[in-house]
C-alpha cells in the first residue's frame, strides 16, 4: 500500500482547530420618492434608491499541517464594496371621455449605475507561529482580491393605454435604452397587445354565464425586448493588465473585447386568456408563448493558435424557447377568523438552439477551467451534456466496460509501468503515460473527442411553484414550494467521491468488483485509476435526473392589534420567523440540483463539481411603523 507521504492527506481535526474562513457582509438598501400631482390627469413623480453590499473576507491557514504548511503561514483579508443605484423619473396622462373611452400614457426616463470595488492583501510566511491575525509579521506581501468595474444604462421609455368601456384594451411601449457594456450601445425595443373582456358584451349576459363566469378575457401580445445578462463592464474592449515580473513592472494582454457586440434579443408572442369564477374566488390563467431570441451573447472558445487570452464575447446565433404557461389561484376558503389564498403556476418549455454563426458548429464550455461537459450546438437546447456512454462492469475481469462511437464496447486496462509491481498499476501517471482503452474484440482508446455522445438535456421542460397564504386574526403563515422536471445534472463530485487516487471515497465503492462473476456497479479498485469512475472524462454513470420539488419560503408573522399600538403610540408592529430552503425532494444523489459550479454562465447549466448547496436561511426580525 502507498505511504501516508504519497497519499498526502490532510488531519481535517488540525485544519478544523486551526484555520478559518470568515465572511462578513454588510447590506444597506434605501429608496425615496417624490410625487407632483398639479392636475386630475397628470403625476409627475422621480425616485432613487440604492443598494451597497459590503463584504469583508478573512482567511487564515496555519503553518503546522494542511494547505498552508508550505506557505508557513498564509492568510488572506480583503474588502469589496458592490453599489448601484437607480433613478427614475415619470410623468403620467390619465384621461377619460365620453363615460367609455379611457386613455393613459406614461414617458420617462432611467439612469442605473453599478460600481464595483475590492482591494486586500495575502501574506507569506508567518514571523512568529503564535499569531493568526493578517497584522501579524509576515515576510512575504502579495495584493488580493482587487477589483473594479462599472456600468451604467441610461433609458428612456413611453407606453400608451386605451380600453373602450372596460371592454376592448389596447396598449403599445417602446423603450431605447443604452448600455456601456456593449459595443453598439443603443437598442430600441417595442411591444403591443390587445384583449377581449367578453364577459361586457350583451350576448354573454343573456347566454346565462355570467352566473358562472365573472370575468372571461382574451389577450394577445408580441414584443421585442434586450437582454444583457452575462457580459462584463468592459466586454467591448481587449484590455491590459499590470504586475510584477521578477520584481520589475510588467504590462500583459489580459483580455479579449468585442468591439460589434450588440444587444441579444428576443421576439416574443403570447396568445391566451384569463377568467374568474364564482365572484373571483377562483381565477385561472392560460398561455401559449413563441420566444425567439437572436444574436445569442456566449463567450466562444477560440483556437489556441489564435493567442487570446480569454473567450471573446460574441452574437452567434438564434434560439428558441416555445411553451404554455398555466396559473390557477383562488380563495378556497374566506370566513370571519380565516383566509385561505392559493395559487398554483405551472410552464412546460421546449428550448432549443436553431443556429449559429458561420463557421462555428459548436461550442464547448469547460467547468471551472477544467473538464468540458457542456456543448452548444444547433438542433439541441442550450448546454447538452456531453459524456461517454458506459456499459457496466465486465463480470470477468471487473473493469469498466465503454461504448465508442462505433457502438462497441471495449473495456479500460490499467496502465503497468515497467519495473513495477502489478498493485502499482497506474492510469495516467506524472512523467506523461497516456492511459489506453484495450478494447474486448480490438479497436482504438476511448478519447472524449472521438467518442462522447450529446447524452442529456440541462434545461427544465417544466417547472412552477405553488403559493399559499394563510390568515388567522391577527397570524399570517405563507408558504412557496417551487419545483423543476425534465432536467438532468452532470453530477462531477460523483466522480472524485470514487477516484482510486488518494481521494477520500464514498461509502457506496466498497460493493465493488472483487471476483470473477460479480455484477457490481464499481469495477475492480486500482489505486491511481482515475478512468474507470469518470474522473478524467466525463461519464453518463455521473449523469442524473435533477427533478425536484423545495420548500423554497416559509414565514408566519404576527400584527400587534391596532389596540395595543394605540397605547403605545405606533402605527403598526409586525413580528416574523420565517426560513428558505428549508426542505427537498429529489432523487438527486448531490446537495441540491439547483445550484451550478458555472454560476450564471449561459452555456454550462447543470453541471455540479464540488457546489455547495444552496444556503437554508431562518430569519427572525420585526417589522415597526411610526
Amino acid at each position: 500500500t502507498p505511504s501516508a507521504s504519497q497519499v498526502g492527506f490532510f488531519n481535517p481535526v488540525v485544519l478544523l482547530d486551526l484555520n478559518r474562513s470568515n465572511n462578513e457582509i454588510n447590506h444597506i438598501q434605501s429608496n425615496a420618492y417624490f410625487q407632483l400631482k398639479p392636475f386630475d390627469w397628470l403625476t409627475l413623480k422621480t425616485s432613487y434608491g440604492v443598494d451597497y453590499l459590503l463584504v469583508d473576507n478573512d482567511l487564515f491557514w496555519n503553518p503546522y499541517h494542511g494547505d498552508g504548511q508550505s506557505y508557513n503561514g498564509y492568510a488572506t483579508s480583503n474588502f469589496g464594496k458592490y453599489k448601484s443605484s437607480l433613478w427614475t423619473t415619470t410623468a403620467q396622462f390619465d384621461h377619460s371621455f365620453g363615460d367609455k373611452h379611457n386613455v393613459s400614457l406614461l414617458v420617462g426616463s432611467e439612469e442605473q449605475r453599478r460600481t464595483s470595488l475590492g482591494y486586500g492583501v495575502n501574506r507569506q510566511n508567518l514571523s512568529d507561529s503564535a499569531y493568526n491575525l493578517i497584522q501579524a509579521g509576515f515576510t512575504t506581501n502579495n495584493s488580493a482580491g482587487a477589483a473594479f468595474g462599472e456600468n451604467y444604462l441610461l433609458s428612456s421609455f413611453g407606453r400608451l393605454t386605451y380600453n373602450y368601456n372596460k371592454k376592448y384594451f389596447l396598449s403599445g411601449n417602446v423603450r431605447q435604452d443604452e448600455y456601456s457594456a456593449l459595443g453598439q450601445k443603443k437598442g430600441t425595443f417595442w411591444g403591443a397587445a390587445a384583449a377581449w373582456e367578453i364577459t361586457r358584451e350583451k350576448f354573454w349576459e343573456t347566454s346565462g354565464l355570467s352566473h358562472v363566469f365573472s370575468s372571461f378575457k382574451l389577450k394577445g401580445s408580441y414584443g421585442k425586448v434586450g437582454n444583457i445578462g452575462g457580459i462584463g463592464d468592459y466586454s467591448p474592449y481587449s484590455t491590459y493588465a499590470s504586475g510584477l515580473y521578477g520584481g520589475a513592472a510588467s504590462l500583459y494582454f489580459s483580455s479579449v473585447g468585442n468591439p460589434l457586440l450588440k444587444w441579444e434579443t428576443s421576439k416574443k408572442t403570447d396568445i391566451g386568456f384569463n377568467f374568474g369564477m364564482f365572484k373571483e374566488r377562483f381565477n385561472a390563467e392560460f398561455a401559449w408563448y413563441n420566444n425567439d431570441i437572436d444574436n445569442l451573447i456566449l463567450n466562444v472558445p477560440q483556437s489556441p493558435s489564435t493567442g487570446l487570452p480569454s473567450f471573446p464575447p460574441l452574437n452567434v446565433g438564434t434560439m428558441y424557447n416555445k411553451g404554455i404557461e398555466i396559473t390557477l389561484s383562488g380563495t378556497p376558503v374566506a370566513t370571519r377568523d380565516f383566509t385561505w389564498n392559493s395559487s398554483f403556476n405551472l410552464t412546460y418549455n421546449t428550448n432549443q438552439v436553431t443556429s449559429l454563426a458561420p463557421g462555428l458548429s459548436v461550442i464547448q464550455t469547460t467547468t471551472s477551467g477544467s473538464e468540458t461537459v457542456s456543448e452548444t450546438l444547433a438542433g439541441y437546447s442550450l448546454g447538452y451534456l456531453w459524456v461517454i456512454r458506459t456499459g457496466g462492469v465486465d463480470p470477468g475481469t471487473g473493469k469498466r466496460i465503454f461504448i465508442n462511437s462505433a457502438g462497441t464496447k471495449v473495456y479500460y486496462q490499467n496502465y503497468v509501468p515497467t519495473g513495477l509491481p502489478k498493485q502499482y498499476a497506474y492510469s495516467t501517471t506524472a512523467d506523461g503515460l497516456t492511459p489506453y482503452v484495450s478494447p474486448v474484440t480490438g479497436g482504438s482508446a476511448i478519447t472524449q473527442a472521438a467518442d462522447a455522445v450529446l447524452y442529456k438535456n440541462t434545461q427544465p421542460k417544466e417547472y412552477g411553484g405553488w403559493s399559499n397564504t394563510f390568515h388567522y386574526k391577527g397570524f399570517d403563515l405563507d408558504v412557496l414550494i417551487t419545483y423543476q422536471a425534465g432536467f438532468w445534472v452532470y453530477y462531477g463530485s460523483d466522480a472524485g467521491l470514487h477516484d482510486q487516487r488518494y481521494w477520500n471515497n464514498a461509502t457506496d465503492i466498497l460493493n465493488y468488483w472483487s471476483k470473477p462473476g460479480d455484477v457490481s456497479k464499481y469495477p475492480k479498485p486500482v489505486y491511481g485509476d482515475n478512468v474507470s469512475n469518470g474522473s478524467a472524462m466525463p461519464l453518463d454513470i455521473n449523469v442524473f435526473k435533477g427533478d425536484f420539488i423545495k420548500l423554497r419560503n416559509l414565514q408566519l408573522s404576527y400584527n400587534i392589534p391596532e389596540r395595543i399600538l394605540e397605547r403605545v403610540k405606533l402605527a403598526k408592529a409586525r413580528f416574523y420567523v420565517s426560513g428558505q430552503n428549508l426542505a427537498i425532494k429529489t432523487q438527486y444523489p448531490g446537495p441540491d440540483p439547483e445550484v451550478s459550479s458555472n454560476g450564471g454562465g449561459n452555456n454550462n447549466q447543470g453541471v455540479d463539481r464540488n457546489t455547495v448547496a444552496n444556503g437554508r436561511t431562518i430569519t427572525v426580525g420585526v417589522n415597526i411603523g411610526f
